[in-house]
């Protein structure tokens, strides 16, 4: 508390030239002995406080001062608030709603901060998935601020259920989607897991021996092999395309019609993100993919 006390009474100092003891005192709600020996205390620590003496006397800096490393300059302040308001709306955590009025306050704002920023939806899952998935992200990053372990219940992607005790230690957003970073005890290394997929969630707390260590290094991974892919469009998908490809990889036909020339992936499946188009694309090369992708066509018009 004393603490936490003198270091308001810093910033406050910081922000006025002359303030007395007692109006010291009256803010933060103790006697003006208190106040002298806070002075002192931050005295005897480096900080330059000067005393004034006579009838408008006080307490100030030496003018020259600037506490540097924990002052900040407003447009400072207001980066800081616009990322804390991005990471309310993400994470749902009370905490960063508490600590951005602390700073509103620092800042000497009156009213409440409206950010020039907002993501209503942060994933592209539905509301209730979206919810579900805030709340494991809440979860995770309390066992990770624990350094704890934990027990997870997960559907791979083929469909296989696994129970597995994991130590998480980073939580990634990629592609519209949450993935945790964790030592997986069962494969004993570490492994990628997609937030949707893990069906249940059992904290384990308590002393262990670490199997992951957080300045452990691991070989970079190797860069996937790419090939060319070319695609045609109707004309109506321009807009959406838009989502994906930039105007290099795009070319507006004589035809009215969209060609599109990129590189992909090798080992990235590019078949769902064919089927979104429907009727209206078409696969220029190469050859394996459009025999792929009119195989789907066929299993799915049979089934």
């Amino acid at each position: 508390m004393k603490t936490e006390r003198m270091l308001s009474i810093l910033i406050y100092l910081l922000k006025r030239n002359i303030v007395p003891a007692e109006e010291l005192a009256e803010v933060f709600e103790v006697s003006t002995r208190t106040i002298y020996r806070d002075m002192d205390a931050l005295s005897s620590i480096g900080i330059p406080v000067i005393s004034y003496l006579g009838k408008n006397g006080g307490f100030g800096l030496i003018d020259t001062y600037r506490l540097d490393k924990f002052t900040f300059s407003d447009e400072e302040k207001t980066f800081l608030l616009e990322g804390l308001a991005l990471q309310n709306e993400l994470f749902d955590r009370d905490q960063l709603a508490v600590l951005q009025r602390k700073l509103e306050l620092l800042k000497g704002n009156q009213e409440e901060h409206h950010s020039a920023v907002t993501v209503f939806s942060s994933t592209l899952h539905r509301e209730a998935i979206e919810k579900e998935t805030k709340e494991k992200v809440n979860k995770i990053l309390s066992v990770i601020t624990e350094e704890a372990r934990m027990r997870i219940y997960y559907v791979s992607q083929a469909g296989s259920p696994s129970s597995r005790i994991v130590q998480p230690f980073k939580l990634n957003f990629l592609n519209g989607s949450w993935y945790v970073e964790a030592f997986c005890e069962w494969r004993e290394a570490v492994r990628s897991f997609k937030l949707t997929r893990i069906r249940k969630i059992e904290i384990i707390r308590g002393p262990f021996e670490a199997v992951y260590v957080k300045k452990q290094t691991y070989p970079a991974e190797q860069p996937a092999e790419k090939e060319e892919i070319a695609l045609v469009f109707s004309k109506s998908e321009l807009g959406k395309l838009y989502d994906f490809f930039t105007d290099d990889e795009i070319k507006v036909l004589e035809d009215e019609r969209v060609k599109v020339v990129f590189q992909h992936r090798r080992d990235s499946n590019l078949l769902p993100f064919l089927l979104m188009f429907g009727r209206h694309v078409s696969i220029l090369y190469p050859a394996w993919l459009e025999k792929k992708y009119k195989e789907e066509i066929g299993f799915i018009y049979k089934s």
